[in-house]
């Protein structure tokens, strides 16, 4: 009887303490990748969503489908993750005490990838011409700018559409987070 009441006891305690350690973030929701599960933050934080999630806006809980760019989101028990080499990666939190990197937890071994240094700007513009060679023309609040796209991205982007670039803008010689293009 004793052994039973010490094995309740011991997984309520257990219960708690994973329940006070659960990991609470706060931050600006930039980017939603729902494939993926995985919301990316102003400040580049990035957490996949899980079964264990709890995703809180104006004090009300949320799904991961409703965030929006702009949005103010708590994280309950989200996954840390990076992006390496194209994939959302977990990262496993340094021991109590212990200063170091992070650690990546993968499936298959992943090369390192230096972290980008410079200046991180996230633009929101609206699309205004889309043309059949590629080129796009986008109006933000203060300019306008085009890009090229490949053409076969031409059918999924119209007039109008809402924009949202992230960019990292390096010195020459500085490592990059965009995968090599070949």
């Amino acid at each position: 009887m004793r052994s039973a009441f010490g094995i309740v006891a011991a997984a309520i305690l257990l219960g708690t303490v994973a329940t006070a350690s659960a990991q609470m973030e706060t931050g600006t929701v930039v980017r939603v990748d729902p494939q993926s599960k995985v919301v990316v933050l102003e400040d580049g934080r990035m957490y996949r969503v899980t079964p264990n999630t709890l995703l809180v806006v104006e004090n009300q809980p949320a799904q991961i489908a409703t965030l929006t760019p702009g949005q103010r989101v708590t994280i309950q028990s989200g996954e840390v993750v990076m992006l390496r080499n194209g994939q959302y990666v977990t990262v496993a939190p340094a021991p109590a005490g212990v200063a170091q990197g992070p650690a990546v937890v993968a499936q298959a071994p992943v090369p390192a990838t230096a972290v980008p240094v410079g200046v991180r700007q996230t633009i929101r513009g609206t699309v205004t011409e889309v043309d059949s060679d590629g080129e796009v023309k986008i109006k933000t609040d203060r300019d306008s700018f085009e890009i090229k796209v490949p053409t076969e991205a031409l059918r999924q982007i119209k007039k109008g559409d809402n924009v949202t670039l992230d960019l990292i803008i390096t010195p020459p010689g500085a490592p990059s987070a965009s995968p090599a293009t070949r």
